[in-house]
């Protein structure tokens, strides 16, 4: 089930409080200032649960070895499309 909120499309999934957390430790990782990650993660969850739903990235958000990534960007683009 999806609705809109202001900052785009809100996804109400038990897949939600890990792909955020995944999307915290993939900032961390990269070095984002913690006063950034919050923003970022609202705004880019949404991608790592596709990603974790593919089979393309791992909960600790690794790569999975021998994975294609389009395919978690397909499942992206097909998650925003219903939006």
């Amino acid at each position: 089930m999806r609705k809109q909120s202001a900052q785009g499309p809100v996804m109400l999934s038990n897949i939600e409080p890990l792909a955020r957390e995944m999307t915290e430790n993939i900032c961390r990782r990269a070095g984002m200032a913690e006063a950034d990650i919050r923003a970022w993660v609202d705004l880019h969850w949404t991608c790592a649960a596709a990603m974790l739903e593919a089979g393309v990235m791992d909960e600790a958000g690794e790569w999975i070895p021998g994975t294609d990534w389009r395919r978690g960007l397909a499942a992206y683009r097909e998650k925003v499309a219903l939006t």
